[in-house]
């Protein structure tokens, strides 16, 4: 007799992220999530409940660990410039070539419109906040240091960063050349030349 198998949320979300991913919110059907998943119907409401329940669990746990990321990245050693540039750099995969072309489910949620709903605007909100949020911090540490002039607007610069990671990933469904997103990329930078 074969043993069933263990449910594993983690797996489950991870599934459904691709589904979601690449089919958008409302091209992602509960067959698709339920045969990515490998769960049936019941099961998928009594873990997630329905499916916008089960999207914003899935687009929180995908921001979180691209906020995750962030920190980590921004929090190493070396100049504001240096730190921003790395973190830039470690999306010219994600955001090139065929990889790219997947976009980001954040920026892709924003784009197909499914951020007019309360939930899921205010999620996506919530990120961009926070993203935003980090970039100043690190920008702030950067002015205390010396490295900007004191009347830099990190404000303005950090919002500016977020608006181009969000372009970068809406370029991404394009599939750009990785030579083109790090052409835009140091161009971007260049706000942090003081």
């Amino acid at each position: 007799m074969a043993r069933p198998r263990s449910f594993d949320p983690d797996a489950a979300l991870d599934a459904a992220r691709d589904v979601f991913w690449a089919r958008g919110f409302a091209g992602a059907s509960y067959e698709q999530i339920t045969e990515a998943t490998g769960l049936q119907k019941p099961s998928l409401y009594a873990a997630f409940g329905d499916k916008q329940a089960l999207f914003l669990k899935v687009l929180d746990r995908y921001q979180q660990g691209l906020l995750d990321h962030a920190r980590r990245v921004l929090a190493k050693p070396g100049t504001a410039r240096e730190a921003v540039g790395r973190w830039f750099e470690g999306f010219v995969p994600l955001c090139s070539g065929a990889r790219g072309s997947r976009g980001c489910l954040s920026v892709n949620t924003l784009v197909e419109g499914v951020g007019r709903d309360d939930a899921v605007g205010a999620s996506l909100d919530a990120y961009n906040r926070e993203l935003e949020a980090l970039l100043r911090a690190r920008l702030e540490a950067g002015l205390s240091a010396g490295e900007f002039p004191a009347t830099y607007d990190v404000a303005g610069a950090a919002h500016a960063l977020v608006a181009g990671y969000n372009g970068l990933m809406v370029m991404a469904r394009q599939a750009p050349p990785a030579d083109l997103t790090r052409a835009a990329i140091a161009h971007l930078l260049r706000l942090l030349d003081a």
